[in-house]
């Protein structure tokens, strides 16, 4: 993409120049064309006025070899006009689908760029932007930038293709009578010049507005449930009404502003109008010159065609200053740089069995002021179970987070097989680590294609094993449909535990070598935790499982136990170590036995 929109433009026209000048040719040829039809109208009216001087010219003698003796008869007249008339109708058809397709072919090149663009960023990026937001600006911005790509380029050049062959037509005709015409060309650009910036600034104004009316819909839509639980429609309803009144305030000016130039035009022409037909009836009545009926009609005809263009220009300048704002906002999410960078070494793979390291790691949210990680140390030996527990807001989550590079980090902070983490490329994270959170996101299909996701390809013994691996595949089978049921939007039709189990399945199918279980046993029973686990550890042998838990039961089946608290390591051990040591560990197994009983 390009910085701005006239540079963008710039950049279509050299891009699809071909088809531009296809077009250019097919406009210029219906325009020229629709020019001839008020000549010849002139002519067929001399020609059958016998008292009227004939006149001479290229137009002039062509018709009359091209009719000879017939030039004197109507229907000739009537086929002719009709034939030009339906030529320059079928260029015009063709020159619309034309720059229509370029417009769309443009449109999804913009849309592509920017997707891919925002695909590429790091979770930094979506803490800065809300997901309504993000879909505002690539659905309504780029509408209004599409709608610069379609008319604003068509009407110009339909403008001048059609202005400069009438104005040569009209003073052919009359030189006074032309030089009152074209009054209304010297008033497009100084009333433009008057309202286009405030047109830009409210234009902005109004797309941001409908980029916040999407983040709250969002928002909103997406926690129906919760709005509903707390009673809370009153309240909501009153900010989106709010929102509403603010937008429909700038779209007033927005349109009062826009409304401005198509009735001043309007009125413009029509009092030009007049004046011709005032002037024009002095000229012929007074014998002020050779003007004579069928060059006032042939005149009149060819300034109306002339006027159309001019009204359309009235519509289409402040599709400019919207169409900018609209490319300013679009350029604003384009230009955000990529805060993840990819790897040094672009062929660098990280091994099954790698060590993971955190090297005096201090980190904070780009939203946030307050660290919530501090000089955090600790080393992970490939191959193995480590359960990490602790307060809420310690920072466990946060470690994983980085490990996968959702965040960017300095050098020198985390090590996986003796190698800083920058020097592996992003493909290598994708394809060596998953992780399932404890709250997953599901799409709205089937279960065989939720579990598939990460691996398309995959068959259906694959899906139904790890199903059983997560212990789901017998709850799956009593659904009507079993693996074919459509979970609705976001697991809907599913318990939580049922979404975990899910969500495991999904990961254990990828078969990567280090897996990160966030709190995944949140919504399970004991009962099934157990035989999940059990599972686990008998088949994950040669992976590096870090998980994240409050479970005592499970965490004492684990390799190590990392307790946290304020973003640094309080007790490191074996279960058995940590619960000898009679501190926070401890003082968790024995809460949650006391709660058992």
């Amino acid at each position: 993409m390009e910085k701005n929109l006239y540079s963008n433009l710039k950049t279509i026209l050299s891009r699809y120049r071909y088809r531009f000048f296809k077009a250019f040719v097919m406009v210029l040829a219906s325009n020229c064309l629709l020019i001839l039809n008020p000549l010849i109208f002139r002519q067929a009216v001399m020609e059958m006025d016998l008292h009227v001087e004939k006149p001479v010219g290229i137009i002039a003698s062509g018709i009359h070899n091209l009719l000879g003796s017939h030039s004197q008869q109507l229907v000739f007249w009537v086929l002719l006009l009709l034939c030009i008339s339906l030529t320059s109708s079928i260029f015009k058809y063709f020159m619309r689908v034309t720059f229509i397709s370029v417009s769309r072919d443009a449109e999804k090149d913009v849309r592509s760029k920017l997707f891919a663009k925002i695909q590429e960023q790091s979770m930094a990026f979506y803490d800065r932007h809300g997901i309504g937001e993000l879909l505002s600006r690539l659905t309504n911005d780029i509408s209004a930038y599409r709608d610069v790509l379609g008319p604003g380029i068509m009407y110009p050049l339909f403008f001048l293709t059609l202005v400069i062959p009438g104005l040569f037509a009209l003073y052919s005709i009359s030189p006074i009578l032309t030089a009152i015409s074209i009054i209304p060309l010297f008033a497009i650009p100084l009333l433009n010049m008057a309202i286009r910036r405030k047109v830009y600034d409210i234009s902005h104004l109004v797309q941001g507005g409908l980029a916040d009316l999407s983040n709250m819909s969002q928002e909103h839509y997406s926690g129906e449930r919760i709005i509903k639980g707390y009673a809370a429609e009153p309240q909501m309803i009153h900010s989106f009404s709010e929102l509403c009144r603010s937008l429909i305030t700038l779209n007033i000016k927005l349109n009062c502003y826009q409304g401005l130039l198509y009735p001043f035009f309007t009125m413009l022409t029509k009092i030009i109008t007049i004046i011709l037909v005032i002037f024009s009836g002095a000229i012929i009545l007074l014998a002020w010159g050779t003007l004579n009926v069928a060059d006032f009609i042939s005149f009149m005809w060819i300034q109306s065609y002339i006027f159309f263009p001019i009204l359309m220009m009235a519509w289409v300048l402040p599709l400019y200053e919207r169409g900018r704002a609209a490319y300013d906002r679009l350029w604003e999410i384009y230009q955000e740089p990529i805060d993840i960078k990819e790897g040094k070494f672009p062929k660098a793979t990280i091994p099954p069995l790698a060590d993971i390291e955190f090297r005096n790691l201090t980190f904070n949210y780009p939203t946030a002021s307050l660290a919530v990680l501090n000089d955090f140390s600790l080393t992970i030996k490939g191959g193995t179970f480590t359960g990490i527990t602790g307060a809420v807001g310690a920072g466990k989550t946060t470690l994983f987070r980085l490990l996968n590079r959702e965040y960017e980090i300095s050098e020198d902070k985390i090590f996986i097989n003796g190698r800083d983490i920058h020097d592996y490329p992003l493909s290598a994270f994708n394809e060596s680590m998953v992780t399932v959170e404890q709250i997953p996101f599901l799409f709205s299909r089937t279960i065989a294609e939720n579990v598939s996701f990460g691996k398309e390809d995959a068959s259906m013994e694959e899906i139904e094993f790890v199903s059983k691996f997560a212990d789901l595949h017998e709850n799956i089978l009593e659904f009507p449909q079993q693996y074919e049921t459509v979970i609705g939007e976001r697991g809907i039709t599913l318990s939580g535990g049922q979404k975990q189990r899910l969500a495991m399945a999904r990961a254990f199918l990828v078969d990567r070598s280090i897996l990160l279980l966030d709190d995944v046993f949140s919504a399970i029973d004991a009962s099934t935790e157990k035989r999940i686990f059990a599972t686990m550890q008998a088949n994950f042998k040669n992976k590096t499982v870090l998980l994240i838990t409050h479970r005592v039961s499970v965490l004492n089946q684990t390799d190590r136990i990392i307790y946290m608290s304020e973003g640094k390591i309080v007790e490191d051990g074996t279960p058995q170590d940590l619960l000898e040591l009679k501190g926070h560990y401890a003082a968790l197994a024995e809460l949650q036995r006391l709660h058992s009983s």
